[in-house]
């Protein structure tokens, strides 16, 4: 398998770009399903290990997306792939909140559980996944308490703005440098034949 550096799965994860939202980023209207993302992908940095996401069609609107690491941390979401105008995002919500120790980070970090919204530039020949960048929208939410509506838990931010406020922001804050940071890339390893597909 080619190696991929991919610090949208490694380095995000840790710590910098999970800000989870008490409200969707997505409306039904704005909810698409594209096959293309379904099956396993994988990614690889030389230090962290392999990293595998895997998605599943769980209805016509939704994926069951597991996110397993060499550590055997693990975790499962429920996905929804949308659209805001000619852009695509992923919104995950965590399906197994538990305390535990194997729990994969991404998981982890939402176990609030809250929405978790990522960008996706591009579904083939690979899967290009952008995540917050968090010291932009921490220093642009400190800048701009008003421009968002937001709380802050100890050491972390979380989103409390309604569904078009938060669309609204994203949207206007595309460019690169700004809300999300540069995208990172998995390799499809397999293809998924899902029931009903």
């Amino acid at each position: 398998m080619k190696k991929i550096a991919v610090s949208v799965v490694v380095a995000a994860l840790a710590l910098s770009g999970c800000v989870p939202s008490v409200n969707p980023f997505y409306t039904d209207r704005d909810v698409v399903f594209d096959a293309r993302l379904l099956g396993e992908w994988r990614a690889m940095e030389q230090s962290d290990g392999i990293e595998v996401w895997k998605f599943e069609k769980s209805s016509n609107t939704a994926y069951r997306l597991t996110v397993a690491g060499e550590d055997s941390k693990q975790g499962q979401f429920e996905a929804h792939l949308f659209k805001l105008k000619q852009n695509y995002f992923l919104d995950l919500v965590p399906s197994d909140c538990q305390f535990a120790t194997n729990q994969a980070d991404l998981v982890a970090w939402a176990m609030f559980p809250g929405h978790l919204l990522l960008r996706v530039p591009q579904m083939e020949p690979t899967l290009k996944l952008a995540f917050f960048d968090f010291d932009w929208l921490e220093k642009h939410l400190k800048k701009n308490p008003k421009v968002l509506a937001h709380r802050r838990q100890e050491d972390r931010l979380i989103l409390t703005a309604e569904t078009r406020d938060l669309q609204h922001f994203v949207l206007k804050h595309l460019r690169e440098g700004e809300l999300f940071q540069k995208p990172g890339e998995l390799v499809h390893t397999t293809s998924a034949s899902a029931p009903g597909r």
